[in-house]
């Protein structure tokens, strides 16, 4: 299951009980999935489906779905997710009054079907990003990176110093959609939408699909035609 229809199996659990659902716009959710509304209540959701991966909720994820309430002006905030939560983030999330739902990734005849398009961040993962799994990928300096797993929590790499890193899967979601979107996209933009180190990383992996190619002065990346 893509994440995409994991958020509509949320949508659907909230509608079965009386909210209106928008699932949000993935190239400009500031971390929002999914908002619920039933007269005055607003909830702001984030859907995680981490169940098969190794990546837990953590207390970032909740601190940051904190400041997407506020932003949106909500009146509650929930965290719906398949996978495992370590104790920070119960502690965080117990401060700050938001619920953790555990929603299975399970369809059933009542979830509506979610048609995707062809050119969706989803498929470009599937399609080009996914299959890199296993691969040596090359630098411009003839350096190589090892791309250990790819999943729908991020890619795990062994960097050209011998390092092991994640990259989680929200910054290629921004990165991808903005390529979608604007047709380009620089490695300034990539570090200011992101904290940790990784555009680089991102770029080269992202460089060695056949969807997009390297651009120079800036560096980035753009569509391939």
């Amino acid at each position: 299951m893509r994440p995409d229809e994991y958020e509509h199996i949320v949508a659907d659990y909230f509608e079965a009980k009386g909210y209106k659902t928008t699932v949000s716009q993935y190239s400009n959710d500031y971390g929002v999935d999914v908002f619920a509304t039933k007269g005055k209540e607003k909830i702001a959701i984030q859907a995680k489906m981490f169940g098969g991966s190794t990546r837990p909720i953590n207390r970032q994820m909740v601190m940051e779905l904190h400041g997407a309430k506020d932003y949106f002006d909500c009146s509650k905030a929930i965290i719906a997710t398949n996978g495992r939560v370590i104790d920070n983030a119960l502690e965080v999330a117990n401060k700050l009054k938001i619920e953790i739902l555990s929603i299975p990734a399970i369809r059933t005849s009542n979830n509506r079907k979610k048609r995707t398009k062809s050119n969706s961040f989803e498929i470009i993962w599937e399609k080009y990003v996914m299959p890199l799994e296993g691969k040596k990928i090359k630098r411009a300096d003839g350096k190589t990176n090892k791309i250990i797993t790819v999943d729908w929590s991020g890619i795990q790499r062994i960097t050209s110093n011998g390092k092991p890193q994640r990259i989680k899967i929200e910054i290629f979601k921004k990165t991808i959609n903005h390529l979608l979107k604007n047709g380009e996209i620089t490695r300034s933009y990539i570090n200011e939408e992101y904290k940790d180190r990784a555009s680089s990383g991102i770029v080269l992996i992202l460089g060695n699909t056949e969807i997009f190619e390297l651009t120079n002065r800036p560096t980035g990346l753009k569509m391939k035609k």
